[in-house]
């Protein structure tokens, strides 16, 4: 089964644009001290926004350039201007599903990473936070059977849902195009317990791992590819059962967490096989959370006094000594505040490239840790965050939107 909903839909979030105070608004380096070039940059940016918004184009110019051109400048558009750009006519509305405009877009690099979130009880929506221009926007899923399906893996602009009916099933969507099909059947019914994906940046063909089952024990891997359209049974079977849904993925290798004790698996996704990273874990880690950035495997956890959570750092696996190094605290007063209310510590996070965002299920605002600027700074609250009660439903995934993304 599949399905293409005709337009392209992104709705900018007016929480993006909301003040959040100075000590929110300006970056905090490592050691705690503000940045006020880096709050003058966000102010900047902002403003250039908004006069972006406000600025009128001469219609009767863009009438008269030629097709070819037109669509290698909308090529270049941020995602947001994009969809905004869909809305001016029918055939920009309809470019994407061009053949010539779609092979002139895959000469266009990547965005800048962002970061998705759903409400994992109302996935009739979620909340894409973009980097660049410091907003959020929200996608709805009013195209895709949300209803029965729950977001289970992202990579490469696409997403992965797994059916929660009688009778499971893995469907993959592109949130931009909303585009959308259903999977073949697993070789073996299951309802998955985890689930990762990996898009080849260059073909953007992409494979699906998925292991375990939520009812059944022993039950082998199986890897989809999309370029065959057909599942695989792997070599082997999981070496511990049992694991969270916290992985990354790093060097052509899956990693989840295990816990009790927290320790850290690995899938080999070119030779299909389970190994157990051999690395011992910071004692008194709590919530840890693996994160894959520029070709290196961190993990973001919390350390903890008399069970009360005390502050949060991020370790990197040191390859030649196996051992997880530290290389990243953060600053006391972002921690407290970051960890407010919260007894047991609990948070989520996502990374991509240089940025990892962390959000905590008793704050409603989201905090960045940017490796190139090695700076923390908050970012604008999440509309999702603030309406709704519980943030410990919240799912969150690195996005990397493509319009060339196919599913």
């Amino acid at each position: 089964m599949s399905s293409t909903s005709q337009g392209l839909y992104l709705e900018g979030s007016s929480h993006g644009r909301a003040s959040i105070g100075d000590s929110q608004a300006a970056a905090v380096s490592d050691d705690g001290r503000g940045d006020e070039d880096g709050a003058a940059a966000a102010g900047t940016m902002q403003m250039d926004a908004d006069q972006g918004d406000t600025a009128q184009l001469d219609g009767e110019l863009w009438g008269s350039l030629p097709e070819d051109l037109q669509d290698r400048i909308l090529a270049w558009l941020p995602f947001p201007a994009f969809a905004r750009a869909c809305t001016v006519c029918k055939r920009w509305n309809s470019v994407m599903y061009s053949h010539s405009f779609l092979e002139m877009y895959r000469r266009v690099p990547s965005p800048e990473p962002c970061f998705l979130m759903f409400e994992a009880k109302d996935r009739s929506m979620c909340s894409v936070y973009n980097p660049s221009s410091n907003r959020w926007h929200r996608i709805p899923f009013t195209f895709f059977h949300y209803e029965t399906k729950f977001p289970c893996a992202a990579a490469g602009g696409l997403l992965c849902f797994c059916g929660v009916s009688a009778y499971p099933s893995l469907s993959v969507c592109n949130p931009l195009t909303r585009r959308w099909r259903e999977l073949p059947p697993m070789l073996h019914k299951r309802f998955p317990n985890l689930v990762g994906m990996v898009v080849d940046p260059m073909t953007r063909a992409y494979k699906i791992v998925v292991a375990g089952d939520y009812y059944e024990d022993n039950v082998r891997t199986e890897v989809y590819d999309s370029t065959s359209n057909t599942w695989r049974i792997t070599g082997n079977h999981l070496p511990i059962a049992n694991y969270t849904l916290r992985n990354a993925f790093c060097n052509g290798f899956h990693f989840w967490v295990t816990r009790d004790p927290y320790g850290v698996i690995a899938f080999n996704m070119q030779h299909g096989v389970w190994s157990v990273v051999r690395a011992p874990m910071p004692s008194f880690l709590t919530s840890p959370h693996l994160v894959g950035c520029q070709r290196r495997l961190l993990m973001v956890g919390g350390l903890k006094k008399h069970a009360i959570p005390k502050n949060i750092r991020i370790w990197e696996l040191e390859q030649s000594t196996m051992n997880w190094v530290e290389v990243v605290r953060m600053p006391h007063t972002l921690c407290k505040r970051f960890l407010k209310d919260s007894r047991n510590g609990d948070f989520m996070c996502v990374g991509h490239n240089d940025l990892i965002c962390l959000t905590s299920y008793k704050c409603p605002h989201a905090l960045i840790y940017d490796f190139s600027k090695r700076s923390w700074r908050w970012v604008p609250s999440c509309p999702l965050l603030t309406d709704i009660e519980d943030y410990r439903s919240t799912i969150g995934f690195p996005f990397s939107p493509r319009l060339d993304a196919p599913v």
